[in-house]
């Protein structure tokens, strides 16, 4: 009697043990196909954020005449933006279009025009694993955004255009490498990591520049350019083997203050439809290679606008100020009101342990439970 009691006990332990298996399962497959890594970095979950942007600008002629243009964020999954105009003698235009709303400052006098910028913004990680490959990319994606795109440069004195392609996928010397160096890589996700390890590796990121920014292909020979130049050369790269990716456009706290910044938005196709993730190479150029940038969207960034493809509409965004005449515009200037990060994330980053290793891992520690259970 004693016997089959114990026997029935150790059925019914083995049993709550699977169910305790069963009910955890979710997380145990969520830890297979994404393993942690041997390296992390911690984000806040969310950061809260008020500051201003000024522009002073100085009207010096009676013939003088100036326009200054602001785009202003808008509100997504990542980010939450409420944008106030507190300038006193500043006469404003709103814009809608070019996939974009910006404020537009045109007139013939000097003013301070004062721009207050208060929200929150998320921290977002993609964790993919089953990528496929470029053929199941929508043809309307490759058709929007697979070719080159200029920026379009007028003299508005001589009313003369010129353009130049800043994103350059049919560039020989681009197009060959990035065959070469993708090639063996048979889903998207494996291709965007090699154009992200490759500029990482072979790229200086510079924080300043003067005039208009470098093409792909000068950044290309240089071996070095700021954050859009470097997002163009990216752009390129995975364009030329057919996978959309273009630049977004924004601002970013760093090192106690707002600034213009741009990454990459692309996407990759798996088995739930189209992701659109992020990318931005600027996070370790130069530094020991993690993929900090890779698929991961920190909260210390907003979204202004994002290029859909066009180059007249890509050539609008960089036209910040037009002026004719004597006007002096002094640089504009950031007053951080405040920045509170709140709760945590733990990024995994670098190599990660195998699914394999992790499954095995698990299929043991279960194994050995039943065990030491039906052994008592």
């Amino acid at each position: 009697m004693e016997k089959k009691q114990r026997i029935i006990a150790k059925a019914i332990a083995v049993a709550l043990v699977l169910l305790v298996v069963y009910l955890f399962m979710p997380y145990i497959t969520a830890m297979v196909e994404n393993p942690p890594g041997e390296n992390y970095v911690l984000l806040p979950k969310k950061l809260k954020f008020e500051f201003e942007r000024i522009a002073v600008i100085n009207v010096e002629s009676p013939q003088a005449k100036y326009t200054i243009n602001f785009t202003i964020p808008t509100n997504s999954s990542y980010q939450n933006v409420v944008v106030h105009d507190l300038s006193q003698h500043a006469h404003r235009t709103i814009y809608h279009d070019y996939n974009r709303t910006w404020w537009s400052y045109s007139q013939t006098w000097s003013s301070e025009i004062v721009i207050k910028y208060s929200g929150v913004a998320y921290t977002k990680t993609w964790n993919i694993s089953d990528a496929r490959d470029v053929s199941a990319i929508p043809e309307s994606l490759k058709e929007q955004y697979n070719h080159k795109e200029y920026l379009i440069e007028t003299n508005y004195t001589t009313h003369e255009t010129k353009k130049f392609s800043v994103i350059n996928p049919d560039d020989p010397q681009i197009k060959n490498l990035t065959e070469k160096i993708t090639q063996g890589k048979d889903n998207v996700l494996d291709k965007l990591r090699v154009i992200y390890d490759f500029i990482v590796h072979n790229f200086q990121y510079v924080t300043e520049r003067s005039g208009q920014p470098k093409t792909a292909a000068e950044v290309w020979s240089a071996r070095r350019g700021d954050c859009d130049e470097l997002s163009f050369v990216f752009a390129s790269m995975a364009r030329s083997i057919g996978i959309p990716a273009w630049v977004e456009y924004g601002l970013l706290y760093t090192n106690g203050l707002w600034g213009d910044h741009a990454w990459i938005q692309t996407v990759v196709p798996d088995a739930r439809g189209i992701e659109r993730v992020n990318i931005d190479v600027t996070a370790e150029v130069g530094k020991k290679d993690l993929g900090r940038g890779f698929l991961v969207r920190d909260p210390y960034r907003i979204t202004e606008w994002i290029d859909d493809g066009n180059s007249k509409h890509l050539s609008a965004y960089y036209q910040l100020m037009v002026y004719t005449g004597n006007v002096d515009a002094q640089p504009i200037a950031v007053k951080v009101i405040s920045v509170t990060p709140e709760g945590e994330e733990r990024l995994y980053v670098g190599s990660k342990m195998p699914s394999w290793l992790m499954l095995l891992i698990f299929l043991v520690i279960i194994a050995a439970v039943i065990a030491i259970i039906v052994r008592m």
